[in-house]
């Protein structure tokens, strides 16, 4: 069972203190080691026996994008209105200033218009 660092922490804390700090230290070594280079050897994404394909696509991805690749991410590029990112950003449409209903109408179709060809909406 794996533990995060908060679980890790708040286990030590409920150790006597002589404990947790023997156990602490231990943690500093092992770091320590980990850091220096310490450790049997060299470990693979093949090395895991129970990643899946795509987690080991992710493991061994030269770049973030490549990573979400990997797992069919949708990009994560800002919207404009030129290129879409998760979702093509339509044109402005200014406040209405419309003092009838036929104003309105027309304001609120240009705005329909926008959302259309931003493929926002059929």
């Amino acid at each position: 069972m794996a533990l995060t660092p908060s679980e890790v922490a708040l286990r030590l804390n409920s150790l006597p203190s002589d404990q947790a700090r023997a156990l602490t230290q231990l943690f500093e070594k092992l770091i320590d080691d980990v850091a220096a280079g310490g450790g049997s050897g060299t470990v693979t994404s093949n090395d895991i026996t129970d990643a899946t394909a795509t987690g080991k696509s992710v493991l061994t991805s030269a770049s973030a994008a490549a990573a979400r690749t990997a797992i069919g991410a949708a990009p994560t590029t800002v919207a404009t209105t030129a290129a879409a990112g998760l979702v093509k950003m339509a044109a402005t449409q200014a406040n209405s200033t419309a003092t009838d209903v036929a104003g309105l109408v027309t304001d609120f179709n240009a705005l329909l218009a926008k959302l259309k060809t931003a493929g926002l909406m059929a």
